[in-house]
């Protein structure tokens, strides 16, 4: 079931961020397809990773961060964070 690697390490998805993966309707595959094609909006801390997908109106972004997993007992990425946003154009008032 977790045998999807991003950058050769395997993907593994945090309590919150299962809710959230299903709350938006994603999987652990889009999460992997999000973190290689996406930017990154801002630096973050060590063994941290966000990346940002824009699609349509939409944005997803995805956190992970590297941990060790006693079950494989081998180095992990949790996934710590799955979000969705929109943009919304600025809107110019009339004077």
């Amino acid at each position: 079931m977790f045998n999807i690697r991003y950058k050769k390490i395997r993907l593994i998805p945090s309590k919150s961020a299962a809710r959230e993966l299903l709350k938006y309707g994603l999987t652990i595959e889009d999460c992997k397809e999000i973190l290689e094609s996406g930017y990154a909006p801002r630096k973050r801390g060590k063994d941290t990773i966000e990346k940002w997908m824009d699609s349509g109106n939409d944005t997803y972004n995805v956190v992970i961060v590297k941990s060790y997993n006693y079950l494989y007992q081998e180095d992990v990425y949790l996934i710590k964070h799955v979000g969705k946003f929109t943009k919304k154009k600025l809107r110019r008032r009339k004077k």
